[in-house]
């Protein structure tokens, strides 16, 4: 009999060919809303894609990686990493960096998720000369895989890889950025009604993660109305409450951007987190903790550690929880990341009223429940197989997704922890072992 870790999960549609109306020089696609759309410039603009993360290289094959590419190089100088593009509970796309030889490499990146590695996925890679070296770059689209219960939306986008002149740094980027407008000023606060402005507006993906409502993403906004994106003074790192021209607004929008509206600050309480359980391996409890909340309208709030964050009027769950532990032993800090992809049960929700403090135990009492296929019969015969689905929720019933160790350059980087498994009789007796990542 042999146990297996199982995530709930749904296929994604197959991604081909280039992104619709997003070649050079012809006009932006429209984005999941009107008023936002995706544009992705020329290779070389400036908003071509967010700064370089580097990706977490392995030499180690995911276990469930199938591969059937003509790969050229030498297997032992093979490389792989995995990225999410979408929810915390997406399918990862699993990337494979084959050396050929000195200065050629080929990339090959499993865009449609379909865990394969074939001929079909080798990107075609286009490179700059750098004195007698030469970094390669590869532009090719990428759907942003979003999970809604048992199914996944997908949104076109586009990602760039770029492979560093000392061969051994793999870079990755979200290419392009969603464009639209936004309102600001009617502040009822003031005497004397403030202006209604309309500006332009840029949202880029700053952590590579498809999301653009993260704290490493960026917000730009034409404030002078100039037609131009000043990087000192209209760049802004995405927050809940943003201080523009001397006024502070609540910023509300959805995670892949489809939505941006910003409010004056008016009518709002506070979001804490605090862990009154000892979650540690440590005595001291967890070392960092992170969340996103979402409210009624499904706008996304980001908290972090204690510190108190602005939130409006209103009632919020939590979306996605991140803890991490410090290693006893000195070793790399432990990092767990819950989700309500596969939530249990129906949510709960936390009232913010009016200049009152609220405070959010994001772990709360965690339980580890099995349930067994829904096809086992009730008695299983010598020999049959029986497969165990074992399911990690926190208090409020968000299921684990993501584990790692250390401290990842990429929320989107590989993830490097897996679960050993066994099962076994109430004497002790091992009946089998399995052993599982997180899908």
């Amino acid at each position: 009999m042999m146990p297996k870790l199982v995530t709930t999960l749904a296929l994604t549609v197959a991604l081909a060919g280039a992104l619709p109306g997003n070649e050079p020089g012809s006009e932006p696609s429209p984005s999941s809303a009107p008023g936002w759309r995706f544009v992705l410039p020329a290779p070389g603009d400036a908003f071509e894609h967010a700064p370089f993360r580097a990706l977490v290289l392995s030499r180690e094959k995911p276990e469930d990686l199938i591969e059937k590419a003509g790969y050229r190089g030498n297997p032992a100088r093979r490389r792989y990493a995995q990225v999410r593009f979408g929810s915390p509970g997406s399918i990862r796309v699993a990337v494979v960096l084959d050396e050929v030889g000195p200065g050629e490499v080929d990339l090959y990146v499993d865009a449609d998720r379909n865990r394969r590695i074939d001929d079909r996925d080798r990107a075609a890679a286009a490179g700059a000369e750098t004195g007698s070296r030469r970094e390669r770059i590869w532009r090719l689209p990428l759907d942003v895989a979003m999970i809604d219960g048992e199914v996944t939306h997908t949104v076109p986008r586009a990602v760039v890889f770029r492979l560093g002149t000392s061969g051994r740094t793999l870079g990755y980027a979200a290419a392009g950025y969603l464009e639209g407008t936004i309102t600001l000023g009617g502040d009822p606060a003031e005497s004397s009604r403030s202006p209604v402005r309309r500006l332009a507006a840029r949202r880029v993906d700053g952590d590579g993660n498809g999301l653009v409502s993260d704290g490493q993403d960026r917000l730009w906004i034409d404030l002078n109305g100039d037609g131009c994106f000043d990087p000192a003074a209209e760049q802004f790192l995405f927050a809940n409450v943003l201080n523009l021209g001397g006024s502070r607004y609540v910023v509300r929008s959805d995670e892949l951007g489809s939505r941006l509206v910003l409010s004056p600050l008016v009518g709002v309480g506070t979001l804490r987190l605090a862990s009154r359980g000892n979650h540690s391996v440590s005595a001291g409890g967890p070392a960092e903790l992170h969340a996103t909340v979402l409210g009624r309208d499904g706008s996304v709030f980001g908290l972090a550690g204690g510190d108190p964050a602005t939130v409006p009027v209103g009632e919020y769950r939590l979306g996605t929880v991140t803890v991490a532990f410090d290693d006893p032993q000195g070793g790399p800090r432990w990092s767990f990341v819950f989700s309500d992809n596969g939530a249990k049960g129906a949510p709960r929700w936390y009232k913010i009223e009016k200049n009152r403090s609220v405070t959010i135990d994001p772990i709360g009492t965690p339980s580890f429940e099995l349930s067994l296929s829904d096809n086992a019969a009730p008695r299983v015969k010598r020999g049959e197989d029986l497969d165990v689905q074992p399911w990690l929720y926190t208090g409020d019933g968000l299921l684990i997704n993501v584990a790692y160790r250390g401290a990842p350059v990429s929320p989107a980087s590989q993830e490097t922890l897996g679960a050993h498994i066994a099962l076994q009789t109430t004497s002790g007796h091992t009946l089998a072992t399995a052993h599982s990542g997180f899908a």
